[in-house]
């Protein structure tokens, strides 16, 4: 019986805000896969710079669809439900692909049976990005190892692998909006998550996937304003609170480990509050906190918040709100 031919498309979500020249690379790089049955489809993320004109010269080549500005997962959301595929890979439009990227990882998919798939990463410099720590220094190149369904080895790291270096079968994502746009950062990590902890994956040590490290402005991970920071490490708080719950099911160990980085979000988030001058909420997020073992540093941060408040607030507030700041508490 001959395969369905859409079974063999893979679409390829790339959302994009205000990158008219990195977009275009980025395009690039899919157009030029060795996989010849590729669709790209471009969710333009509300720009206001010159994206629509960069992106015309590929004609019908992609489909550009242009949208209101309501953040990267609305964006990757919407390519999903255009998608006509019956494959998925995510690419951000700064970042870039190796040519064979998708037909090492078709034919990795194939040889194991596996739903989802991941590969390497290198930065812009060719440095190796620590995002498969499964894959260590003593396995071959190229090799491809598959962890089934239950497999909660990725939860012992404090990486995963990047949601660019992903290939999924379309059916694995059940939700209606798969990446939670209730999240400001850290939707990827949910995500990979869920499907680890349903599917399986398998992994290829290849470097297939280049994630610009270096950016013309700062981006939400790297803003020291203490209320952006606030929102963004409450969101990593409630994706780690969220496999954790799962884990304790099936995996303590990992469940455990979970644990320790909830603890540390928890004392980053009191951190937070008490610069921001919300003394109830810092003090609740330290006992919080102190009820998890995170390390010396986040109880002595929890404590400095519970026994110290005013010293606390003035020496925290200039951390988060002032700037340049080069030291860590």
């Amino acid at each position: 019986m001959n395969e369905p031919l859409n079974d063999r498309l893979v679409s390829v979500v790339i959302p994009t805000y205000n990158r008219s020249k990195q977009v275009v690379e980025a395009v690039r790089s899919v157009l030029d896969q060795t996989w010849m049955e590729c669709e790209v489809i471009v969710v333009d993320d509300g720009s206001n710079d010159d994206t629509q004109q960069m992106l015309g010269r590929f004609g019908n080549k992609i489909r550009y669809i242009k949208t209101k500005n309501h953040g990267v997962s609305a964006a990757r959301n919407r390519g999903i439900r255009e998608a006509r595929g019956q494959w998925l890979a995510f690419l951000d439009s700064d970042d870039l692909w190796q040519p064979s990227k998708i037909s090492q990882q078709m034919d990795a998919l194939h040889k194991t049976s596996a739903d989802v798939c991941f590969c390497m990463s290198v930065d812009e410099d060719g440095l190796a990005l620590d995002d498969l720590p499964l894959m260590n220094s003593s396995t071959s190149e190229a090799e491809i190892r598959h962890y089934p369904r239950g497999d909660c080895s990725i939860f012992l790291y404090h990486r995963h692998p990047f949601v660019q270096s992903m290939l999924i079968r379309k059916s694995c994502l059940h939700q209606k909006a798969p990446f939670d746009e209730t999240l400001h950062v850290a939707e990827d990590t949910k995500l990979i998550y869920q499907t680890i902890l349903s599917y399986g994956f398998v992994v290829i040590k290849q470097p297939l996937v280049c994630i610009q490290r270096r950016r013309f402005e700062p981006g939400l991970s790297d803003d020291m304003n203490a209320e952006a920071a606030y929102k963004r490490y409450d969101c990593y708080l409630r994706v780690q609170v969220h496999a954790y719950r799962k884990l304790l099911k099936i995996d303590g160990v990992s469940a455990r480990f979970v644990k320790r980085n909830m603890a540390y979000f928890s004392s980053r988030l009191a951190e937070i509050a008490c610069a921001l001058g919300c003394r109830d909420a810092a003090i609740s997020h330290a006992y919080g906190g102190l009820g998890m073992w995170g390390g010396m540093k986040c109880l002595m941060r929890n404590l400095l918040v519970i026994a110290a408040y005013p010293i606390s607030h003035f020496w925290f507030s200039r951390k988060w709100c002032m700037q340049p700041v080069n030291h860590v508490v």
